[in-house]
């Protein structure tokens, strides 16, 4: 495993990687298999691999859905993959959400990415690889960056 500061893999660079049609995907997959490798120190959390599931099983947000079990064993491979580091937030979680929320302004869904930013942060976590530099941006505690 490289020494490299840890970078969080969004969700939809694991969308992308799954999905052969996407203008992204080269970019998602060789990012990952990077990681996988151990060339470079990437994680997730739970968070991301229950919005993979949503995504990659519902038809009105890809083209090809993909079964439960698909979707399953897609995660099982990530979680199996010893240089991928899985972490889960300690017991501040809420302590640093709360703190989230009253720095910055936020509504409805943006909720769940304040929660990912909280969940790096309880982790120690400061950099985020995501196509959605826009969600992101605005959290000065973390480095956004495109895969």
């Amino acid at each position: 495993m490289t020494t490299s500061e840890i970078s969080l893999l969004d969700t939809n660079v694991l969308v992308y990687a799954a999905d052969v049609t996407s203008p992204f995907h080269q970019d998602s997959r060789d990012l990952r298999d990077r990681g996988i490798k151990g060339e470079i120190s990437l994680c997730v959390f739970p968070q991301i691999f229950y919005e993979f599931f949503a995504i990659v099983t519902d038809p009105r947000r890809v083209q090809n859905p993909r079964s439960q079990q698909e979707a399953a064993l897609e995660i099982d491979k990530y979680y199996r993959t010893d240089n991928l580091l899985k972490m889960f937030a300690g017991p501040d979680l809420i302590t640093i959400t709360l703190g989230l929320l009253k720095r910055y302004e936020i509504r409805r869904q943006e909720i769940f990415d304040l929660q990912l930013v909280a969940t790096m942060l309880s982790c120690g976590v400061g950099r985020i690889f995501t196509f959605n530099e826009d969600h992101f941006s605005k959290y000065q505690e973390i480095t956004v960056l495109k895969p």
